[in-house]
């Protein structure tokens, strides 16, 4: 109290002695505010960094205003209002200033009011420039990332109970932006999109610039009532407009992942993780939309990394997990066994056997189907020698991922592995999956020309569930059609769909390949699927995918061919 009156009782120009005393001991700027009169008090320092013109400015609040970031002064003159009805006791902002050369300067300006016995009210605080820590942004203005980290982190840490939520917000497809309309176009649409965030937002929240083209939002408005969803679409709205007002000349729009109460008890770097998790959820369902934090999906996301992690572990150590399976095809003109199909499987401690549904899209997104497609043509091609010591024109199909298709040197394998084998390309019916394949190019085609001449056999497999078209079928040169479970299940249930297959397979004739129906696994469905004249069968009423071990057993022992 003693202080209090001693600061009250003080002349302005013991005041300025003071502060300039303690000024020479702390790199910031101190100043007194008097909040009755509007008087602000700083030091020779301050002048010499922001245009004050003197250290005593009585009525300074036109003076701040044109000190202050305009967009940045109604959060200052609020802030200041509290102070003056004695809402608050303490001042403490982030905002931006002009400095003595009219440039951006981030500032973090705190301060505590001081009440005498007349009811006298002093503000006393310190301005610290945050440039020297976290430099603002040049393009937007708003301040980066790392600050974020600080910012968050002591929010998370002092009022966690105060957060609304964090937005982070993308834009869908920048980079394409850069390359078709340059930087400067693209500088120019980050500018506009900081500009609908700021004026959409409470100019209490927070909002900095993250990386390239991500924005994050920070809500911790006391008594704020607009949700994520009313923050984002109004965002959303404003960049629609500015994107119809400048005539399209630059389309983009916009995705964001929000995280409202996931956060409790993490960090910053966590609070990144999972709204980054939640941007990209946003982008894969569609762009241009806005998706809450998940958890479950999240789990779901990080086993799928775990179990890449372990793929890649058990491709190290010379394949352990993985096996091939084999599934028998039979010729629909004595049910004889003329082939069979190389399925893979892998199984570790920590999952048990991983549905290929789960672990082959996994190794295709990292590149590791490429070690493994090699390991699966080399373990089919030694099983299919072997085999054909029993039945001399047995053949087996191995399924090729795009992947090895477009990223990996896929003539040079197949040639280096029926010259180390010693098989005849024929007796390996390569499978391209045909939704993955038909935005085919001039140097897919190439390669499968090139196929061709080596005299490899080409199937196109799971007609029926992408876009199939016979056009695809003859730029490939396909000599097999294996049409899905799926299309022959519909068709064996609704008469539309059996004629369908019928036209399809008389297609397939006309072009003078075969047709292998897959997912025959009762004896009525086999008759029926019959009458449509197809050249091949492959489903569990023939045989279920097994090891080769059991498979031999099962089909190639002397008492299996009879």
């Amino acid at each position: 109290m003693e202080y209090i009156a001693a600061m009250q009782n003080m002349s302005i120009d013991q005041m300025i002695a003071v502060i300039e005393v303690l000024q020479r001991s702390i790199d910031a700027y101190f100043y007194i505010m008097d909040l009755d009169t509007d008087t602000y008090i700083t030091t020779r320092k301050m002048l010499a960094r922001f245009p004050f013109g003197n250290t005593v400015t009585e009525h300074v609040k036109p003076l701040l205003r044109e000190i202050v970031y305009p967009n940045d002064f109604p959060k200052l003159e609020t802030d200041i209002r509290r102070c003056i009805s004695g809402e608050q006791a303490i001042h403490s902002l982030e905002y931006r200033w002009f400095d003595v050369d009219h440039k951006i300067v981030w500032i973090e300006c705190k301060g505590t009011v001081i009440i005498g016995k007349d009811g006298h009210k002093l503000l006393v605080g310190r301005v610290k420039e945050l440039g020297r820590e976290a430099p603002a942004d040049n393009i937007t203005g708003l301040r980066r990332g790392t600050r974020f980290q600080y910012n968050a982190e002591e929010l998370l840490r002092d009022r966690p109970q105060a957060i609304n939520y964090f937005m982070r917000i993308g834009i869908d497809n920048f980079k394409e932006i850069n390359e078709k309309e340059g930087v400067e176009a693209g500088d120019n649409v980050l500018r506009e999109l900081a500009d609908c965030i700021v004026s959409t937002v409470d100019p209490k929240v927070d909002v900095y610039r993250l990386m390239s083209d991500e924005f994050m939002v920070m809500d911790a408005v006391p008594g704020s009532d607009r949700t994520a969803a009313e923050v984002y679409n109004e965002i959303r709205a404003k960049v629609a407009d500015t994107v119809r007002e400048k005539e399209y000349s630059c389309f983009y729009t916009i995705s964001a992942g929000v995280l409202q109460d996931d956060f409790r008890g993490g960090d910053a770097n966590m609070v990144q993780r999972l709204t980054e998790f939640a941007l990209n959820e946003a982008k894969r369902n569609g762009k241009n939309q806005m998706a809450l934090f998940d958890r479950s999906a999240y789990d779901e996301y990080l086993k799928r990394l775990d179990i890449r992690k372990l793929m890649r572990r058990d491709i190290n150590d010379n394949f352990q997990g993985f096996e091939v399976y084999y599934q028998p095809i039979v010729s629909v003109r004595d049910y004889r066994m003329i082939g069979a199909e190389a399925l893979l499987r892998w199984r570790c401690d920590k999952y048990g056997s991983v549905s290929p549904g789960v672990f082959i899209p996994i190794l295709e997104e990292s590149g590791l189907i490429i070690p493994v497609g090699r390991y699966v043509l080399w373990e089919a091609a030694r099983m299919c020698k072997k085999w054909r010591e029993v039945i001399p024109d047995f053949h087996i199909n191995v399924n090729l991922s795009y992947v090895q298709v477009h990223k990996s040197d896929l003539i040079k394998d197949v040639d280096r592995c029926i010259g180390e084998v010693g098989v005849p390309a024929k007796s390996l019916l390569l499978e391209l999956t045909e939704s993955g394949y038909i935005e085919t190019d001039g140097r897919i085609k190439e390669l499968f020309r090139d196929l061709k001449k080596m005299d490899f056999d080409i199937a196109l497999d799971d007609f029926g569930t992408g876009y199939s078209n016979m056009r695809y079928l003859q730029e490939i040169q396909a000599t097999t059609v294996k049409i899905d479970r799926s299309f022959v299940v519909q068709a064996l249930k609704n008469e539309h769909d059996y004629n369908i297959i019928t036209h399809i397979i008389d297609m397939v004739h006309s072009l003078g390949a075969t047709v292998c129906m897959e997912g025959i696994e009762k004896e009525e469905e086999l008759d029926k699927i019959m009458q449509a004249n197809p050249d091949m069968i492959q489903g569990y009423y023939f045989g279920k995918p097994s090891p080769a071990g059991q498979f031999e057993e099962q089909f190639l022992q002397p008492a299996a061919l009879q």
